[in-house]
This record gives C-alpha cells, structure tokens and sequence, in this order.
C-alpha cells in the first residue's frame, strides 16, 4: 500500500506570500518579513499556540535563504542526535528547527552555543511558554524574540478550500470551510487534518452534520470561532484578575466545555504567580497544587479542581511586587559588564582559581552567628539599590521587614527605600493573553 502524504504537509507553505496569519510579524515592512526578505542571518525565538505557523517559518526561512533544513526536538532527542546534525554540514551554515526549546538541557545548550555565535547554525527556537520565563538567558540574548498568535478562522477557510480542490479533487463550500476552519480552534494544521479524515470517512460527499459530529465526538470546538475561543481565555484570566469570581467560573466552564484542560491550567498558574504572589504565596502554591492534579486526573473529575482553584485565585489578596522586582533587576542587569560582582563570589572550584583570578575569601555562613555573613554581595555601586517594594498587605509588609533588617545587617548601614521613576506596565506584555 503507497504511503500517504498527509494534507497539512502538503500544503506547507514554502515561500512567505504562502503563509496566513501572523500579519504583524509577515507584513511587508514588519520584523519577521524585513529579516526574511533581507537575508539577515538572525536567530529566532518563536513562542505561541500550535499550529499557529512557527515551524513553517523555519522551512520557509531555510528556503528563502537556501539553506538546508534540519529539525531537533529538545524533549525526546539527545546531544548525539544534535551532533550528527551538525557534523552532516561541516562546511555550511544550516537552520536548525529546534522544536520544544524550553526543555533544552544545559548540556545542549553549552554544545549549541559556539554555532550559534560563529553562525554556523541559524536557529529558529519554537515553543508554546514564554520564552522570557521558559528558556535560559545563554540563549535568549543570542535570538530575537517574536509572539505568535492563534490564526482565525477567516483566514483559514481558503487554506481549506485550495486543499480539498487541489489535493482531495472537490470542491468544499464556504459554510462548510468555515465549520471546519472553527473547529481547529486557531490552528492551520489541526484544521487540514479534520479536513482530511472527513473527506476519508465520507468520499461520496460531505454535509455539515457530517463535520458537527465528527467535531463533536473529537472534542473539537466546532461551535465556535478559534478566534473566540481565546478570547474566553482572556475573558477568564481577566475575570480572575478583577476579584469576579462568578465571571471567572462561568467562562471557566465555556472552555472546558470543549476539552481544554490545558489552557485552563496554563492560565491558572500564570495567575498565581503575577495575581496573587508574595501576597499570599501559600495559596499560590495550593492553586499551582491543584491545577498540577487536574491534569492529573483529567476531565471531567478534574473540572472540580480547577474550580476551586479559580474560587481561591479570584478571592485572594493582590500583588505584582515580585514581577515589579524583577523588572527593575532586569534593567541594571542588561549591561552586567557595568556592575562587576565581588571577586569572592567568581568561581573558584577549579585549581588555581584563586591566584588565577585574585578571588578573595567567600565567608562560610555556617560558622557565623545567625548564619549570615557579613559580606556584600551586590555590585559596589549597585548597594544600597532596592528592588522589592511591598505591596500593601499583611503578608508582604510582614517579609518587608525581615528583607530590610537582612540588608541592614549585611551591609552594616542604614536601609533607604529606592525611588523609581517608572512603573513597569510595559513589561506586563510577558503577561499571557
């Protein structure tokens, strides 16, 4: 029997003119478009949903600059792997698709590294978590960063409709397409595969109760637009945020309605910690807890879990101060150079380190009293610099004061809160929406 290739690797694109959605990276004149076009030889991170198109730009970017192609898989594939990969272009550039990057391992990365600075590997990274929480700084500050979004459903349908009339030979109707291009919830490939099946299962012709059924014993989300499918997503964090937990559980039970666990629980632990956090960081761990257990268990059962652990994030107390923390760190920490730490803290397992780098003697803080030594650990002219300000509960002014009395008495002079002249709300754009 003649294999068969399936219609979403048929209908691949291969160029950029071929590819839908992502219009505010693939536009003309947008970032995405100027590298490809241009032939830059840049690096790229590529977060979002499946399906949303991030392994395609890695074909069509290979294609466009006529390199050869090759794909790794941080999750199930290993550094001998990654190797032969490499040693199969000892003499060429190549743009290497590494699916999963999030779960690269330090290893991987300490071999991967030298290629990408000597451009021997062009890397398209992909991945459905943030990349500014998910991946390791060593990579990140050696790509651009670009955020995929689910592809709607209108964008979806003429991909549709060209594949059933170039590869499956009839002619799909627009209501049709558009009950197909829905029910994959945003996603290109999702959608061609639906369409396949269906044209497997019923080649004398298709009806729309035909597509209805099949979506819903495949728990797809036939009923409605992908488009709106995230915006309950939305609508659900959102609801958390704003203290409203009726709103929060009702849109919590539209989305589970079509068998979305997942994003339920992606959303649930992103709101403990950027909601909630040092206000009442024990109930951030229970919710973190309970959406770990629901998937776990799965649905149905599981819909009580993250019920409750909605119930717990909409009626907690509220603070941003750790991410307001670390936005303020983050800017002092973009030139590192700047700021050189004090040579005790250098590595100095190696022998010889010490007369090799003139590292002075790091305090055991086992043989001194309270178990804390005296020493400093900042930058020189970054003391005295503080990032952590509380946010008004119990809780946070409660570790404020431990925070301030530590300072104190490391440092052995007075603690002065840090004025800053900005508030972070630009950095809330690693916020998932």
């Amino acid at each position: 029997m003649a294999f068969k290739q399936p219609l979403a690797d048929l209908m691949r694109p291969a160029s950029l003119d071929q590819m839908v959605g992502q219009e505010h990276l693939l536009a003309p004149g947008r970032p995405l478009y100027q590298i490809i076009t241009e032939h830059l030889a840049v690096s790229l991170l590529l977060w979002g949903p499946p399906g949303s198109g991030k392994t395609t730009l890695a074909y069509v970017m290979s294609q466009t600059l006529q390199l050869p192609f090759e794909k790794f898989n941080a999750s199930i594939q290993n550094k001998g792997q990654l190797q032969k990969l490499v040693d199969a272009h000892p003499d060429e550039s190549f743009v290497l698709l590494l699916d999963e990057i999030h779960r690269l391992t330090k290893p991987l990365q300490d071999y991967l590294l030298p290629y990408l600075e000597n451009g021997h590997i062009l890397l398209v990274g992909t991945t459905t978590e943030n990349p500014i929480m998910a991946i390791q700084p060593a990579i990140r500050s050696r790509c651009q960063i670009f955020e995929f979004f689910p592809i709607g459903a209108k964008a979806i349908e003429p991909v549709l409709v060209r594949a059933a009339a170039d590869h499956l030979g009839f002619t799909l109707p627009p209501e049709q397409a558009h009950a197909i291009a829905n029910s994959g919830n945003g996603d290109v490939r999702v959608s061609l595969n639906i369409l396949d099946t269906l044209h497997a299962m019923h080649p004398k012709g298709l009806t729309m109760k035909d597509i209805a059924d099949f979506a819903r014993n495949q728990h797809f989300a036939f009923d409605k637009d992908a488009t709106r499918h995230y915006d309950y997503l939305s609508a659900f964090q959102d609801s958390i945020e704003g203290s409203d937990a009726d709103a929060a559980l009702y849109y919590l039970a539209v989305i589970l309605k079509s068998g979305d666990l997942e994003s339920v629980v992606r959303r649930l632990k992103d709101s403990a910690a950027l909601d909630v956090g040092l206000a009442d960081p024990a109930r951030a761990t229970q919710v973190i807890t309970l959406a770990n257990t629901a998937l776990e268990i799965g649905l149905p059962r599981a819909s009580t879990h993250v019920a409750m652990a909605t119930i717990l994030l909409a009626v907690a107390p509220r603070s941003d101060s750790a991410m307001q923390a670390y936005y303020q760190a983050a800017k002092d920490a973009e030139h590192p150079a700047s700021h050189p730490m004090p040579k005790y803290l250098q590595d100095s397992h190696y022998r010889g380190a010490a007369k090799l780098r003139g590292a002075g003697v790091m305090q055991n803080m086992f043989d001194l009293p309270h178990k804390i030594a005296r020493q400093e650990y900042l930058p020189k002219d970054l003391v005295g610099k503080h990032y952590y300000l509380p946010a008004p509960n119990q809780a946070e002014q409660k570790l404020y004061a431990q925070y301030q009395a530590l300072f104190k008495y490391i440092y052995q002079q007075p603690f002065v809160p840090t004025k800053f002249a900005d508030h972070f709300e630009h950095f809330t754009s690693g916020h998932i929406k």
